[in-house]
């Protein structure tokens, strides 16, 4: 029974590699090849870049006799990345398991199931921790290969700390994965919530990678200290770290430290885990409450179906959407950083009507980024007849996702070119300007990628990612916009000479308006008949 149980699990496992989640069809055996090929290339890669930052610290580390702080660093490391890339599966295995109520319904130990759910968590952290932790052995042992103090005993427990380590992600990733589940089952948009996360998670990445070189420099200089730290507030980290330069005393500390833990997680679980496999804890509770019905118009109602659809899925929103988080965060960049960059304009001789016009190519780069519009045809997928039966034109039902891709763009727009011209005073003219093409782009944009979408539909996805990120519309919206941006900007430097900067913009705001009414016109006519025929 614990066989077949296992044998599932790892079909489970695999399931990524056998079978096209997309279109939910098996995939052929050179599929799978190119697949598990693609994959590995991805990590082989990953684990390149922690080479080369093990490659920075350990000579130096080593060769000061903090050896044992190299490991320590490296292990948190691939600790975090283990913890990081498994706590959501784990989420999804161990705690919403689709299958739990199946099993318990036969003669199966519950005992048995958490083993083997507990086991496919543990290798996919495994496989995370090892990205880190093996290019880091690698480094570790040509270095002291190098200097001459690497010894058979070092090399079999660093291989057992890789596999102590693991134990130890594994009853992380249990714990955090059970704060997941009870954070998820309080929150109402858990759509939201999703995104946020993914953007402090961008957030903290880009500020780790930004600083990373001046982290790294402050440890090699300070690292005699940081080292006393440790040893002296944190002394598991330091048995870990010894633990991997060879230490037998201190591998028997902290792998029965990870043990002791690792068998707390299991006895919680044990006693929770019926009652954790037969509560759904991502419903959501709602009471039932008397009020009246809202009534709204047909282009209201269109409309809030279009923004319901947007707010629902983190898919759509991050993909589709990011760009009003920029252009906000771009304004109070600009605010922020007004006066440097003004003084730096001024000392490069960069100022006055070509900074206004880089600011405006700036601000159409960064309305391009949001494509609500181009999948919004493609998402309808098998639901499309339910709009095409209402008692509304199909004209009104495109001019609803035309609404939404203006109402989540055109207003930070405005704010940020509000705060550019503040930022940047080039002059009344400009500042007008510099609101006025982007908005128009924004304009064209929308009925650009809504135009693509109703030429080249795809209704028939089983995952939203294949619209929201695979679709030509999507694709065209954005690069198509960055292009059209990079060949205004040529245009203009092939005819400063016979254009001033203001009778050049009012150029560009004048063919942006003609292509938007031209689009207008195609979609009020030959588009909604397509949409009808869909």
């Amino acid at each position: 029974m614990l066989k077949a149980l296992f044998k599932k699990q790892l079909m489970e496992v695999n399931s990524w590699l056998i079978q096209n989640k997309k279109s939910g069809k098996h995939r052929s055996r050179g599929g799978m090849l190119l697949y598990a090929l693609l994959y590995a290339v991805i990590f082989v890669g990953l684990g390149a870049v922690f080479y080369f930052v093990g490659a920075s610290l350990c000579a130096p580390l080593v060769s000061a006799g903090l050896g044992w702080l190299y490991f320590a660093m490296m292990s948190l490391m691939a600790l975090l990345l283990g913890v990081f890339g498994s706590v959501f599966s784990t989420y999804a295995t161990l705690y919403q398991a689709k299958d739990n109520t199946f099993l318990l319904s036969m003669p199966i130990p519950p005992r048995a199931i958490l083993e083997v759910r507990l086991f496919a968590v543990w290798m996919w952290g495994l496989i995370y921790e090892a990205i880190v932790f093996i290019p880091a052995l690698v480094v570790y042992w040509q270095n002291a290969a190098e200097l001459g103090c690497l010894s058979a005993a070092a090399v079999v427990l660093d291989v057992l700390l890789l596999l102590v380590l693991s134990v130890l992600v594994l009853t992380l990733t249990c714990a955090l994965g059970w704060v997941v589940a009870r954070i998820s089952s309080r929150l109402k948009n858990k759509s939201v919530a999703a995104v946020l996360a993914s953007l402090l998670f961008l957030a903290g990445y880009y500020y780790v990678y930004f600083r990373a070189s001046a982290i790294l420099q402050h440890v090699l200089q300070n690292a005699g200290a940081i080292g006393e730290s440790i040893r002296g507030a944190a002394v598991p980290i330091y048995w870990m770290g010894r633990a991997g330069e060879g230490d037998l005393l201190s591998m028997l500390f902290f792998g029965l430290l990870v043990l002791a833990l690792f068998a707390l997680a299991c006895w919680i679980l044990s006693r929770s885990f019926l009652k954790m496999a037969t509560t759904n804890r991502g419903a959501a509770k709602r009471t039932y409450r008397e009020s009246a019905a809202r009534q709204r118009s047909a282009a209201g109602a269109l409309l809030f179906k279009e923004r319901s659809r947007f707010f629902a899925s983190a898919t759509y929103m991050l993909n589709c959407g990011l760009g009003t988080l920029m252009l906000v965060v771009l304004g109070i960049l600009a605010l922020v950083k007004g006066p440097w960059l003004r003084d730096l304009m001024a000392e490069t001789g960069f100022s006055g009507a070509p900074l206004a016009l880089m600011a405006c190519a700036v601000l159409c780069v960064m309305t391009a980024m949001n494509d609500i519009s181009a999948p919004s045809v493609s998402l309808e997928g098998k639901n499309l007849w339910l709009v095409q039966v209402l008692p509304v034109s199909a004209w009104q039902v495109l001019q609803a996702k035309l609404k939404l891709h203006l109402l989540m763009t055109e207003v930070p727009t405005l704010f940020c070119a509000v705060c550019m011209a503040i930022a940047l005073r080039p002059g009344v003219f400009f500042s007008i300007m510099l609101a006025a093409v982007p908005m128009l782009f924004v304009l064209f944009s929308a009925c650009f990628g809504l135009t693509v979408n109703l030429k080249t539909p795809n209704l028939k996805w089983s995952d939203e990612t294949v619209p929201v990120k695979q679709s030509m519309g999507v694709m065209l919206s954005m690069f198509g916009g960055w292009a059209l941006v990079a060949a205004m900007c040529m245009l203009y430097l092939l005819l400063n000479k016979y254009l001033s900067p203001e009778l050049y913009l009012l150029c560009v705001a004048a063919a942006v308006a003609a292509a938007c009414a031209g689009l207008l016109l195609w979609l009020k006519n030959r588009g909604a008949r397509i949409f009808r025929e869909l």
